[in-house]
């Protein structure tokens, strides 16, 4: 035996293949935390958990493996059969993370040789520690269909993992390994002073700590000379601009939920059993289904206060902002700081679902067919649902459990709070204490005059680009393990304002235009994505004229959308223009 191979059948890695040296590799961890050894997307794999589940190499008998669930919400099938605690897995098993979630196929090469002459039986059960034969029903809903006394679950802040002593060896080792070999793919530390941090696309680069405030006094200048250049009016190449502009961009990261004004209890999805008339509504084995109800001629989740009858409304991201003063106001797009006030992603398994009515399932004519709802409400807004007058007496608001900054090239989180909201973009500003000054960017409202052809540079976090770790060495004698977090390095993309949308043009004398979309500027960037919301868009001359906030394709073909940075001028001021 030489590696562990895992075959992703779905999911954020569908169709990729991931070795792990088992001379470097004796435990894999999989979730969402970025410390996770394979991590899965946040907003992909929703079913996943922060620390889902771990496969280890029995240290008794090295040719067995075992596969752990770490307490997960969701649960770890083996095989389409969820385990309880630990169980047995040989290669060719396949494990799923959630009923529905991602699934991958596990294998070892070259495979030993009693595993090639195994049968496995067909139910596919393994004898293993704590292992079940039968699955019970996911923990995403909870099977008592009785009501409780509504709950707050709380998610918490980005868990980052810890490196201990033989952890550190083991990747001094790999370092030795692998280097000659030129497959460096894993994260290295080495001893001493040095930092080894590797990306994921296999790039080895050196992180070396430094305090925040030291970092942003000393770019502070560089940035000030920048603004002075842009003030007199000479051009700036993209370069100059994500040069001197880079430590005012930050990335962002937070966690929210949707919450019922009169208890503050948290407001989950109602799901139902995947059972009418003796027969599955859904055929597909799953255990629930979402339900949904009809409130003013739209479709709107069935909600409840409930935390065992379904999943919680809100979720986890990241996204792009840039500091506006000094004293720490940073703007961003309001699907970012207050994402409840947006429309709502629902996760994979919110459809399909059913139609309740009167409190049944509403059926066709034929009387035995739901009415189903194949593809989940797009332009739901959890604070805007109009179920208060239906199931729940009161309003409904949105909380960020955690809502973190953290400037270009640093380590250091700032949390950060919610200062004003853009009831008419999607644009928001937060504030986060500093003592020091923080650097700022110019900007420069120019929405009335802007043409077609004009530059657009975008700096920010996109989600796609490889993400560097850093490994933060404790000094503290009371907690001694090292972390590992991510440390945000902005990315550019140059281009054009495409075309100026405007959401009404006219005169008193000229029939007047409008626009669905609202004011925007259409860009001929296709670079960027998830991530980049919130995030500046520059001028040639290193004044941000916008705010990205969104993309779409059709066809081959991308573009994105910036808001005109007068939307969040607005939030800056006593009173908006209107």
């Amino acid at each position: 035996m030489e590696r562990i191979v895992l075959r992703h059948m779905s999911g954020s890695k569908g169709r990729q293949v991931e070795e792990f040296p088992l001379s470097h590799f004796r435990e894999l961890t999989f979730g969402r935390d970025p410390s996770a050894t394979v991590k899965y997307d946040p907003d992909r794999d929703d079913l996943v958990g922060r620390q889902h589940a771990k496969i280890v190499q029995d240290p008794a008998d090295p040719t067995q493996f075992m596969v752990v669930d770490l307490n997960s919400r969701n649960g770890t099938f083996v095989n389409r059969q969820r385990i309880v605690g630990t169980a047995k897995i040989v290669p060719g098993d396949t494990v799923q993370f959630g009923a529905g979630g991602p699934e991958f196929q596990f294998d070892i090469e070259p495979r030993p040789q009693q595993y090639m002459r195994s049968t496995r039986t067909p139910d596919g059960a393994t004898a293993g520690f704590g292992s079940s034969s039968t699955a019970p029903p996911p923990t995403r809903m909870g099977t008592a269909p009785s009501p409780g006394i509504p709950g707050t679950t709380t998610s918490a802040p980005p868990a980052y993992g810890s490196v201990g002593k033989a952890t550190v060896e083991r990747m001094i080792m790999q370092s030795k390994t692998d280097t000659s070999k030129n497959t460096m793919k894993y994260l290295l530390i080495g001893g001493g002073a040095l930092l080894l941090i590797i990306a994921l696309v296999g790039g080895v680069v050196f992180y070396q700590s430094r305090s925040s405030s030291q970092q942003l006094a000393s770019e502070l200048g560089a940035t000030k000379s920048a603004v002075e250049k842009a003030a007199a009016g000479a051009p700036m190449s993209p370069a100059e601009i994500a040069n001197s502009f880079s430590n005012s961009v930050v990335y962002i990261e937070t966690g929210w939920k949707l919450i019922y004004t009169p208890t503050g209890g948290q407001v989950y999805h109602r799901y139902i059993r995947n059972e009418l008339n003796g027969k599955q509504i859904v055929p597909d084995g799953r255990p629930t289904v979402a339900a949904y109800v009809v409130v003013d001629n739209n479709i709107e989740p069935l909600l409840t206060l409930d935390s065992r009858q379904g999943p919680p409304i809100g979720g986890e991201h990241t996204g792009s902002g840039f500091a506006v003063t000094s004293d720490g106001f940073i703007l961003t797009n309001r699907h970012i700081a207050a994402t409840w006030k947006t429309s709502y992603f629902f996760p994979a398994s919110a459809v399909p679902g059913v139609i309740i009515q009167n409190g049944g399932i509403a059926l066709q004519s034929d009387g035995a067919t739901p009415f189903y709802v194949r593809e989940a409400p797009r332009n739901w807004v959890p604070a805007a649902t109009k179920q208060a007058g239906q199931q729940l007496q009161g309003g409904f608001d949105g909380r960020n459990d955690y809502l973190n900054v953290t400037f270009a090239r640093q380590e250091l989180r700032f949390p950060a709070t919610v200062a004003r909201i853009s009831d008419r973009h999607d644009a928001a500003m937060i504030k986060i204490q500093v003592p020091e000054s923080v650097p700022r960017l110019e900007l420069n409202d120019n929405y009335d005059a802007i043409k077609q052809g004009e530059a657009a540079i975008v700096l920010g976090y996109p989600g796609i680009a490889p993400p560097v770790y850093g490994v933060i060495r404790s000094q503290d004698v009371f907690n001694r393990e090292s972390q590992i977090k991510i440390i945000p390095d902005p990315t550019i993309s140059v281009g054009n304002i495409g075309r100026v949308i405007r959401g009404q043009e006219g005169t008193n004398t000229k029939d007047p235009i409008y626009s669905q979309f609202g004011d925007a500027y259409q860009l001929t960037i296709n670079s960027t994505g998830p991530g980049n919301s919130g995030g500046p868009v520059f001028d040639d001359r290193g004044r941000v004229t916008g705010i990205f906030f969104a993309g779409g394709s059709a066809g081959g073909a991308s573009i994105t959308f910036a808001v005109p940075i007068r939307y969040g001028k607005e939030l800056m001021t006593v009173s908006s223009s209107r």
